[in-house]
């Protein structure tokens, strides 16, 4: 994505601007992936795109969880989504659960997210046990490869890592499921 920015500088006669603007994005992904490397403990991930059927985040998604010091139980970051059935959710036993639905903001994800949530096992997950399952805007963060993909990648390190990440999550941008928001990006300057 970052090299589009480029292409997207070239085709327009915006060269230095493009640079300067995916440098400072490079830097960004940079920054997330040396802090995350302090992280004790790499929590066992599952990135959920879908609820009925159940599908599995890919595409890049299984590398952001990787970069926020994450390890992706489900995703594969050389395929695109795929179906997988519930019971592999099961036993993927998940620390953490990013409910990415494609198209969603993070109020509407959580409106559908009683289709998990009713499943059978669904209550003996680890990630459930330790309220630490979340809904994404996902529409804005995750599902569109573009420069908000860094804003995506930080919101999941806070959500990994809360101990060595803060402010990143903007207002609405992720939401507990047992109802509890994420705390809101605290105002700049």
């Amino acid at each position: 994505m970052i090299g589009d920015v480029l292409k997207v500088g070239d085709a327009t006669g915006a060269r230095d601007e493009a640079e300067r603007f995916a440098g400072s994005l490079s830097r960004r992904v940079e920054a997330v992936k040396a802090r995350a490397s302090l992280a004790d403990t790499k929590p066992r991930v599952a990135c959920l795109e879908w609820m009925d059927p159940v599908l599995v985040a890919g595409h890049w998604v299984p590398e952001m969880v990787e970069m926020a010091g994450g390890e992706d139980v489900l995703g594969d970051k050389h395929t695109p989504s795929f179906r997988v059935e519930w019971e592999r959710v099961l036993q993927a036993r998940p620390e953490v659960i990013l409910v990415t639905p494609c198209g969603f903001d993070a109020k509407r994800a959580l409106q559908e997210v009683s289709l998990l949530t009713e499943r059978e096992g669904w209550s003996s997950l680890p990630a459930v046990e330790q309220s630490r399952v979340f809904v994404v805007d996902a529409s804005a963060y995750f599902s569109r490869s573009g420069p908000r993909l860094i804003d995506g990648l930080e919101i999941m390190a806070e959500i990994l890592h809360p101990e060595l990440f803060s402010g990143f999550v903007p207002t609405g941008g992720a939401i507990r499921v047992n109802g509890r928001v994420v705390p809101a990006k605290k105002p700049q300057g």
